[in-house]
């Protein structure tokens, strides 16, 4: 019991401390100050907009980065350059080129210099092994003939992309066979043709092996999932178009139940209207450039964006600022950030390579009308989403010489899966290995060729370059030399001597790998540095749709009740290694079910099966969230404090989202891993005057932490608030009687004692503009602080962590 109230003094002193300094610390904590009436209303007193006092927008920020921002002198908008070197021989025809360097950007299927070498990616039935001797490889495996039909059905090995019809090598997809007229199978290009040459008929989509019959024609076991008279018999899938069965597409650019209904793959920044989308790669319109087609070559005159035009476009993003002439403003705020049109190995061609639509992007399009889909399945998609993001925000500069920081938008949290599962290619630095070592040698790619073709990594020793870090472990295995450049990361692990804890054990980086094309192995290059560095680097959200806190306050839904005491649902390792989570997950639901806090407590732990419901709907109405490690980072903390729950950490020397720059404890409780075995009763210890004073402050942070700065999301988001509010205009049912039980805390509440504040729920519905100060903005401000120490101008990284820049 004494351990008990120990930890019960540390959690009320981190409650206080977090409201010391705070100009709104009256709001939530002086809960006995009766000159501020507006704290008992159900109202917010002010709306959170671009001219809400700074005091407001910059609620439980450390230090000065957020006043600082909101306060700076606004800079000229320059118009952007526009590059005319060509370049020689027209990219071969499957490429397009970057008139500010004169490289050709070649499309899946092609490489090197003018896009003249063919780099095919066969579907395969098998990958690079150490067995075979396979690693000192030099071409990816194929189990295709010439004419792109498999080898050999009954041989049954399979990996994705094995394909039961014709394999279009440039991508390792699959569609197909049967060359009638009345059929639906893949006529490539005749033999000889230019490259570029599209097929003479696409065909119907067989992607993957799944969709592959089971046995050959004359009966023979195949390697297949699908009777084969349902493909390609009398009335099968590739041969009439009334088909009795289809398969599920898996594919992101057609769709329906026979796959042939064209919709709008996804690019970032839907070519910014001046090109068309290939599975991720834009080939530009006639003059225009660049991985998104926003910049258009010298001496040309500008054309009109497709995108206003473009319904299901319009609606979600817009064509750049930066590439509009004249600016659109006079002045804009700094960072002015660089984007790279990076090789598209390295971004595009992997977006191309991953060929399914939910797989390494945060949106998609379907039926009807080429809707948007907000997708957060892909739980490592906010490196797709920062990249979009800054593509269309007025912080994006086209001038490198202006710019405060260079953004690399690289692809590598796409590589493991679905990349790594697909065929037997791309690989780096040859084939094998742990996944972590693909990602790693990638990046080291990327970042020599930027230093290869641009200056700016040498002029400030990459000091000024973001690279992003969203799969499991962050930055734990980024490499060494980028130590010296920003991580924006989903894991805040701070220890310098770091083992990998993930329970996937192929994404172990703590097993080296040697081969003849890396004989010293790949974690000489990444030893030595922790997974963050705080001050240097920044642990940002991860990116959840609007619909997944629809029930949220944060969307103007009315406040409910915190009914339910704790509330965790999700993976608590019941089929997991013991390391997963670190022990925190398990063993707070072991100590759950054989206490029986469900019904004694309303404490809430278990997965799905466990806890069937609405999960938004139970968010919102918990008053504590567990917040833990998975196989690395893991996204509790954006789900409690986006429905206005108090989050609960229990991960020892690991910053969670905003750490550095926010007063976490002002929101939230901390309990070290040591002590979990405590947690109902710490919790259950803390005064409810601190649970409304973390509760309140929530309610003005809990808007950095959702992503709205792209028109769609915007858009999305603003549905939601005025069908909430709409709903919320309904006459309130009657006051109830003060006093009696507390029904999350259990305790007695004295009517003569209680705050009248206490009928409020909290934290308040937001009013307001929801782009206002969102993850976007918070990481855009943040960035804004970090430019002296980019350029030297600062006392280094660690004075600018002190003070939370």
């Amino acid at each position: 019991m004494a351990r008990g109230l120990y930890m019960l003094c540390l959690v009320a002193l981190g409650a206080v401390r977090g409201a010391v300094g705070n100009p709104l610390a009256w709001v939530a904590a002086d809960g006995d100050n009766h000159n501020h009436t507006h704290i008992y209303s159900k109202e917010r007193k002010f709306a959170l907009t671009e001219s809400a006092p700074v005091q407001l927008r910059c609620s439980s920020a450390k230090g000065g980065w957020c006043e600082d921002f909101i306060a700076q002198t606004p800079i000229a908008w320059k118009t952007a350059p526009r590059g005319s070197t060509e370049c020689v021989g027209g990219c071969n025809n499957v490429g397009r080129c970057n008139y500010d360097t004169g490289y050709c950007d070649c499309a899946a299927g092609w490489t090197g210099p003018g896009c003249k070498t063919r780099q095919k990616r066969p579907c395969t039935n098998k990958q690079s092994s150490l067995a075979d001797g396979d690693y000192i490889r030099k071409e990816p495996l194929s189990h295709t003939l010439p004419d792109g039909r498999d080898a050999d059905w009954t041989n049954l090995d399979t990996v994705y992309s094995r394909c039961g019809g014709i394999c279009d090598e440039d991508l390792a997809i699959c569609y197909c066979d049967g060359q009638g007229p009345d059929q639906f199978g893949r006529i490539p290009a005749p033999p000889g043709s230019p490259p570029g040459t599209p097929p003479i008929r696409w065909g119907r989509p067989l992607v993957t092996f799944h969709m592959a019959p089971k046995t050959t024609w004359d009966g023979q076991r195949a390697f297949g999932e699908h009777d084969y008279h349902l493909v390609y018999g009398p009335k099968g899938y590739c041969n009439v178009s009334e088909p009795e069965w289809g398969p599920n597409c898996g594919m992101d650019m057609f769709v329906g139940p026979k796959c042939d209904i064209p919709i709008e793959p996804f690019c970032p920044g839907a070519c910014s209207g001046h090109g068309t989308c290939y599975l991720g790669y834009c080939n530009c319109d006639e003059g225009y450039y660049g991985h998104d087609c926003a910049r258009r070559k010298a001496g040309l005159p500008l054309l009109p964006s497709r995108i206003p035009t473009t319904p299901w476009l319009a609606s979600v993003v817009r064509e750049p600022p930066a590439a509009l002439e004249p600016p659109p403003s006079a002045t804009r705020r700094r960072p002015l950030i660089y984007v790279y049109d990076l090789e598209p190995l390295y971004q595009a061609r992997i977006l191309q390579y991953r060929v399914s639509p939910p797989w390494c992007v945060f949106r998609r399009h379907d039926m009807p009308a080429n809707r948007t889909e907000w997708s957060d399945v892909w739980v490592y998609a906010a490196d797709t989403l920062l990249h979009e993001l800054l593509l269309v925000s007025e912080h994006r500069t086209f001038d490198p010489e202006e710019a405060d920081f260079f953004y690399v938008p690289h692809q590598a949290s796409c590589l493991p899966f679905p990349i790594g599962n697909w065929a037997d290619w791309p690989w780096f630095k040859g084939p094998g290995g742990p996944r972590i070592r693909q990602m790693l040698n990638m990046i080291m790619e990327t970042r020599d060729w930027i230093d290869e073709h641009y200056p700016y990594w040498k002029r400030r020793g990459g000091r000024d370059h973001i690279w992003t870090f969203t799969h499991d472990e962050g930055a734990c295995w980024a490499p060494n030399v980028l130590n010296t450049s920003i991580w924006l990361t989903h894991w805040g692990r701070m220890d310098p001597d770091h083992k990998s804890n993930t329970a996937f054990i192929p994404d172990s980086y703590d097993r080296d790998f040697k081969s003849v094309y890396q004989p010293e192995g790949y974690r000489v290059h990444m030893k030595d540095h922790p997974c963050y560095r705080p001050g240097q680097d920044l642990v940002i959200p991860a990116f959840k749709r609007p619909d997944h806190y629809r029930a949220s306050p944060l969307v103007s839904a009315t406040s409910k009740p915190r009914d339910i005491f704790f509330f965790f649902r999700g993976d608590v390792g019941k089929r997991r290694l013991p390391n997963y989570s670190r022990g925190i997950r398990q063993k707070v639901y072991q100590l759950a079910k054989e206490g029986g806090w469900r019904e004694q407590h309303r404490f809430l732990v278990g997965d799905p099966e466990d806890l069937p419901g609405d999960y938004s709907d139970m968010l919102s109405r918990s008053l504590f969230c567990l917040v833990a490690a998975g196989d690395g980072w893991s996204a509790r903390l954006e789900d409690a404090v986006l429905h206005g729950c108090i989050p609960v950490i229990v991960i020892d020397n690991v910053h969670v989202v905003f750490e550095s720059i926010l007063e976490i404890d002002s929101f939230a409780v901390r309990i070290p891993e040591a002590d979990v075995g405590h947690i109902l009763e710490v919790l259950q210890a803390i005064p409810e005057r601190k649970i409304r004073s973390k509760q309140a402050h929530l309610g003005h942070v809990f808007h950095r932490y959702r992503y709205a700065a792209l028109p769609g999301l915007e858009n999305n988001l603003r549905q939601l608030m005025s069908a909430n509010e709409a709903a919320a205009a309904a006459p309130p049912s009657p006051a109830g009687e003060r006093g009696g039980t507390n029904s999350v805390t259990g305790r007695e509440v004295n009517p003569a004692t209680q705050h009248p504040g206490f009928d409020i729920h909290l934290p308040r519905p937001f009013k307001g503009d929801p782009v206002v100060d969102d993850a976007f903005s918070t990481i855009m401000q943040w960035l804004h602080s970090r430019i002296p120490d980019t350029r030297g101008e600062a006392s280094g990284v660690a004075a600018g962590g002190a003070a939370g820049r």
